[in-house]
């Protein structure tokens, strides 16, 4: 006769059970938690585009300026003649303050070119073109400019803008060459009033700095150097910066 003889139940068995449960729990959160570490350290990092506070910007390029037209008298003759510019140097820094979607500056901004010809008319006759020497045009402007950040729920955020203020004009000596004979001009400048439009696209590299291009309109008003009265000088320009914040 055989006897069933049921197995000893050891009380260590249930310990065990239960820590081989806590070890799988806890391999199975280990994942998760690290999961959302990882995202909380990017959501503290990445840069947003509602970012508001100070900031310092710099831009630099180039301008490219477009034909000045001027008038004066010579003997009593009114002589009106037009001056083809070539491109330059452009760049702007300054401070602003972005309250969101719109944003406040403060700049200073510096453009030169230089004089290539003169086209010159009396009482209606074209007398013909002459080339111009050691012609240097510049502009120095203070300007207040307001912008609007085009939300996109991206690193990439398009804007446009523009700004008023004051622009000195500098029109450096230069002399003309043609009509069989040589003449100068004498340097001069003046203070006038000054404008300025973008369009541009900036790139939100970390919550301090963005980086942008941008495309720029900026003009000055007439303004009379050394007996000759000139219209508004405008140019067409573009840019590659950056801006701090603080």
């Amino acid at each position: 006769m055989h006897y069933f003889i049921p197995p000893r139940w050891s009380t260590a068995m249930p310990c065990r059970l239960h820590r081989l449960h806590q070890l799988c729990a806890a391999g199975l959160l280990l994942p998760l938690l690290a999961g959302t570490a990882r995202a909380d350290e990017q959501a503290s990092t990445a840069p947003t585009e509602n970012a508001t506070g100070a900031y310092a910007t710099l831009g630099l390029g180039g301008a490219w300026p477009q034909d000045v037209s001027g008038n004066t008298a010579v003997i009593g003759i009114p002589v009106n003649g037009s001056y083809s510019l070539n491109g330059g140097f452009a760049g702007e820094v300054g401070v602003g303050y972005d309250f969101g979607p719109v944003r406040s500056e403060l700049t200073y901004t510096y453009a030169n070119a230089n004089l290539t010809s003169l086209s010159v008319s009396a009482l209606g006759v074209n007398l013909g073109s002459a080339s111009v020497s050691n012609g240097a045009v510049s502009t120095n402007s203070l300007l207040v400019s307001a912008y609007v950040d085009i939300p996109t729920k991206s690193r990439w955020v398009p804007y446009l803008g523009g700004g008023v203020g004051y622009t000195n004009v500098g029109w450096g000596a230069y002399s003309v060459s043609g009509f069989g004979a040589t003449a100068t001009q004498t340097a001069g400048s003046q203070g006038v009033f000054g404008y300025q439009a973008k369009l541009g696209l900036s790139y939100l590299a970390s919550k301090k700095a963005d980086v942008f291009v941008e495309g720029t309109y900026q003009g000055a008003a007439g303004f009379s150097v050394s007996g000759v009265n000139y219209d508004s000088l405008s140019s067409w320009g573009a840019r590659l910066g950056a801006r701090y914040r603080f």
